[in-house]
């Protein structure tokens, strides 16, 4: 008895003391419990790195990916609460610009297309909220590898066609220019991580990827991605060597030199197309040249007509030009330069807003370029920029869509890698 009353009387002056932590309610309990199923992490890491590959080979789940996304984001703020980016404001700022070239135009599909743009441009502000994925790079490798292998066996065995354009054979996606940015994605990945990463089982993986993708871009007979090719290679030599930036150009300028002299005796057609093409970029007498000469020329004179804020967005289309080609009149159904289209849709508001929005994700990836994967989302993005002068990718948001999933996954990998160190000092 005196020993029952003992321990009665530990136990209240473990309550006292305040060691004891209350029971929860039922309520409480089945509510945590419930939120324990859920490895959110879990599910976005393993979703994202399947979901790339999946989207580069066929678009049929671009519907799909917004709304697993905004799932997977309702899911962790309810689990953790949400955390900022720094990307939400210019956000807002963007689509409020595209926005409010519906003043004037009063069409309600201009706010539809926004709300669309919004969906995608949105991705890495949903996708920065969870931890950074362990292993990233070699995860992104073992996913660009496939990619690479898969490319160049479409392209030698069963080449897509886009049944006008020269017939040009691509391998990706659903379109020559969406797929050449997705074979210039996984170049610029390896070509990073060649100078980046330490081994030489990593220099060996990456250099033969960075050939397979070289040779991929030059199949696709793009120029947009011969002109990122020119300028973005020797930026990336020239930002990681610094010093002995002039050593890695000249190495560059010798292995361009070999692979062009292979290139020659291995396929000589193939080589004199190439050259031919990066030829014509400054060709104005060239048949697309002309074309898009005489639609960019409209569109700054539909920009001078509604200077402010524009004609409406995706209002900008082949109502407002002739070519007076009846064989290319279909292919123009827009600026073919995004920069212009924008300008004729949205006016100084909207150009002015959505350069905001870009700027500041460079920013973001400027200043965590010390990190492989922020150093790789910031060659990225100019790299795509240089691409949009070419092509007006925001017209049919398909290519979008996997650009702005690479943004946010390398969103909440450098952000998640920053807090970790940050929490670690403290």
């Amino acid at each position: 008895m005196e020993k029952g009353n003992n321990e009665l009387a530990v136990r209240g002056k473990g309550r006292a003391a305040g060691r004891e932590v209350p029971k929860q309610s039922a309520g409480n309990e089945a509510l945590q419990a419930l939120k324990r199923l859920f490895d959110v992490d879990f599910i976005y890491e393993w979703a994202t790195l399947l979901l790339i590959p999946a989207y580069a080979i066929s678009t049929v789940f671009r519907s799909q990916i917004i709304v697993i996304y905004a799932i997977l984001f309702v899911l962790k703020v309810w689990k953790d609460g949400y955390r900022k980016c720094g990307l939400e404001l210019v956000f807002v700022i963007a689509i409020l610009g595209l926005a409010a070239s519906y003043i004037g135009s009063w069409q309600s599909e201009v706010l539809k297309n926004v709300f669309q743009v919004a969906k995608i441009i949105c991705l890495p502000i949903l996708m920065s909220q969870y931890r950074p994925v362990r292993g990233l790079e070699g995860k992104l490798a073992i996913v660009f590898t496939g990619l690479a292998v898969y490319g160049v066996a479409r392209m030698q065995l069963a080449p897509l066609v886009t049944g006008y354009a020269m017939d040009r054979p691509y391998c990706f996606s659903d379109f020559f220019m969406h797929s050449s940015v997705i074979a210039f994605s996984g170049y610029l990945f390896f070509l990073v991580m060649l100078i980046r990463r330490e081994g030489w089982k990593w220099k060996a993986l990456s250099a033969l990827n960075v050939i397979l993708f070289t040779y991929l871009i030059v199949l696709h007979n793009v120029r947009a991605s011969y002109l990122a090719f020119m300028v973005i290679t020797p930026l990336v030599l020239l930002l990681e060597f610094r010093r002995q930036a002039l050593i890695g150009i000249g190495s560059l300028c010798l292995c361009a030199v070999v692979l062009t002299l292979g290139l020659h005796m291995l396929r000589p057609e193939l080589a004199g197309n190439t050259v031919a093409r990066v030829r014509s970029i400054v060709d104005t007498g060239h048949g697309s040249n002309q074309g898009r000469l005489v639609i960019w020329k409209k569109a700054l004179q539909v920009f001078a007509g509604d200077p402010v804020n524009g004609i409406g967005y995706r209002c900008f289309n082949r109502r407002h030009v002739v070519l007076g080609n009846t064989e290319r009149e279909p292919d123009f159904w827009h600026a073919h330069n995004e920069f212009l289209q924008l300008l004729a849709e949205t006016g100084l508001v909207g150009v002015v807003a959505w350069l905001a929005f870009k700027l500041r994700l460079l920013l973001l990836f400027f200043r965590e370029r010390r990190q492989a994967i922020g150093a790789f989302m910031m060659y990225l993005l100019l790299a795509f920029e240089i691409h949009n002068i070419f092509e007006c990718y925001i017209y049919e948001r398909i290519i979008y869509i996997y650009i702005f999933v690479l943004f946010g996954l390398g969103v909440n990998q450098v952000l998640g890698t920053r807090r970790a160190e940050q929490e670690a000092v403290r």
